[in-house]
């Protein structure tokens, strides 16, 4: 029975998709993937007035999205991440996408919150606020008191999410991989890949245990550092269904005012938490829109949401600091070595050309006021034109780019005058100093040295055998060259010819002494001379007449 009701449920959403495509004019879409089966009669017979208009398609994918409900919204916003894969004017569509989703019932919450604990909401709470703070696509978040009176935030993941989404997902990857067999563009695009990497991505998100273990990390490294405030997880009341965090107060970035703080200083602290998380750390929240950051009394900016984190390595952060040295300066050999660096190269890349376009580039941002300078907008060009090159840049830079847009505005709305390079000024020495630090190169260090160390201590042995083998009369040695018979004619042939001329100048002499032979027999009482000259002739035309046969002449 559960399985009758899954196929029909399954196939009720394939036809709400399919119904959903043909509103909006992706006809030759549907049909290409086989889903104009599950439309009505009625509705294969409109299908056919609505026009096909490539012109804003991009735009029509964020609708039917939207359309499709909680799940593709999701990953709709979590694809306007990869610019590094998507064109550039379908990364801007989805990136307008919103969870417009109504929250759901007091009453599902308090059954939610009772499954999970394992107990009466009344053992843990001592009150809950029914109203959420917010709402989304996967949970809604509550305020809340512990029995010990202590202020906390809740949140709870929406019902049927986790088979909601699967069901999708499901759909979605079949989808995939019949889009990849019919289709150029979904080949081009590794939609099944694509799809993939979404997935894994969507199932972390709805795992509020995953968030929990991100935001525990950001509290242990950056709380009360750089003027920044990290929530601490309650851990014994989390679950992979709720997530429940100590209650930090304060007010957006973007409505905080004091006359203690200017508003250029607080972008100054804003930029300087990044800075130091990204290029110093490399562990950093990628979405810091105001709705995540808010300040405090006290001036520190607090870190709200870790569900969306960028992890930098070593080296992942001197390839950024590079790209974002180059960009800074308008110098464009230098970003595009940084871009070859950054990426992987698929196929030949035209050099001359990428130089030519990221100096179009430049002369578009670079020769402007720096105050005017976006480094965010700069950076995500820079990335979208790498793509046009087919130079695949990994995903953590791709979300470098969003950060830095997200920063760059609201860094703007505080301080009209601000830049990311301006205000990044001031950290260059410490990324300087990291750069020549022991603990930056060190490590790199240790394993160069261990590896001479583990050569030299394999040399004594390996020049022991070498010895034994050379005292056995064991040692040989093989030279190979494929022309290396070509080599050796020619010198033969040059030889050869050398000793003719050798020859020819023995005749002469030869003759000349037969000339004066009078003169020698006189000294030597012996025809020398004739003796000579007939033993040179004989011997220079049997080497004459063997090499011309030989053909070695």
């Amino acid at each position: 029975m559960r399985v009758a009701w899954s196929r029909a449920a399954g196939w009720r959403r394939y036809r709400e998709i399919a119904s959903i495509l043909a509103q909006h004019g992706f006809v030759m879409v549907m049909d290409s993937l086989g889903l104009s089966r599950h439309l009505s009669i009625k509705q294969r017979w409109l299908r056919a007035r609505v026009p096909e208009d490539d012109a804003n398609w991009a735009e029509r994918l964020g609708l039917v999205l939207a359309a499709m409900g909680p799940t593709f919204v999701k990953l709709g916003q979590l694809a306007s991440l990869r610019s590094d894969i998507l064109p550039l004017r379908l990364v801007k569509a989805l990136e307008k996408l919103q969870s417009d989703v109504p929250p759901f019932g007091f009453d599902v919450l308090v059954q939610t919150l009772e499954t999970a604990w394992g107990r009466p909401m009344a053992d843990v709470l001592l009150y809950i606020n029914p109203e959420p703070l917010a709402a989304a696509s996967l949970g809604q978040v509550h305020q809340g008191r512990l029995l010990t009176g202590q202020a906390v935030v809740i949140k709870v993941r929406r019902p049927h999410v986790v088979e909601q989404t699967e069901s999708d997902l499901a759909i979605l990857k079949r989808l995939g991989e019949l889009a990849e067999r019919r289709t150029e563009w979904a080949r081009q695009y590794q939609v099944s890949t694509l799809v993939a990497e979404l997935s894994r991505t969507l199932r972390q998100e709805r795992d509020f245990s995953v968030e929990a273990h991100y935001t525990e990390r950001a509290f242990k490294q950056y709380d009360g550092q750089r003027g920044m405030r990290i929530p601490q997880v309650l851990w014994e009341w989390t679950r992979p269904e709720v997530l429940v965090l100590e209650e930090v107060t304060g007010t957006k970035i973007n409505e905080w005012k004091s006359s203690r703080l200017a508003p250029s200083q607080l972008a100054e602290k804003f930029v300087g938490a990044l800075y130091y998380q990204i290029f110093v750390k490399g562990f950093f929240h990628a979405d810091p829109h105001p709705g995540n950051i808010h300040v405090n009394d006290r001036g520190q900016v607090i870190f709200l949401d870790w569900g969306l984190v960028g992890n930098f390595t070593p080296d992942m952060r001197k390839k950024s600091v590079d790209l974002i040295i180059g960009l800074s300066f308008g110098k464009s050999s230098r970003v595009v070595e940084s871009l070859l660096a950054l990426g992987v190269i698929e196929g030949q890349v035209d050099r001359h050309a990428l130089l030519q376009d990221v100096d179009r580039l430049r002369r578009r941002y670079y020769e402007v006021e720096l105050e005017q300078f976006n480094l965010g907008q700069a950076l995500s060009d820079i990335l979208a034109l790498a793509q046009t090159y087919q130079i695949r840049i990994p995903p953590e830079y791709t979300l470098l780019a969003k950060t830095a847009v997200t920063v760059d505005g609201v860094v703007r709305r505080l301080d009209p005058h601000a830049s990311l390079v301006n205000l990044g000024k001031p950290h260059a020495l410490e990324l300087l100093w990291q750069r020549i630090a022991p603990g930056w190169w060190a490590p790199d260090a240790a394993e160069t040295v261990m590896e001479w160390a583990e050569v030299a201590s394999r040399l004594p042995s390996q020049v022991d055998r070498a010895l034994s083998t050379l005292s056995q009369g064991e040692f040989r040695i093989v030279l190979e060259h494929k022309n290396l018979d070509k080599v050796l004619q020619h010198w033969e042939r040059l030889i050869n010819r050398l000793a003719l001329t050798f020859l020819l100048a023995a005749l002469v002499v030869g003759t000349g002494l037969v000339v004066h032979r009078d003169q020698l027999d006189a000294l030597t009482h012996f025809p020398l001379g004739e003796y000579a000259f007939i033993a040179t002739l004989a011997i220079g035309l049997w080497v004459v007449v063997g090499a011309m046969r030989r053909g070695k002449l």
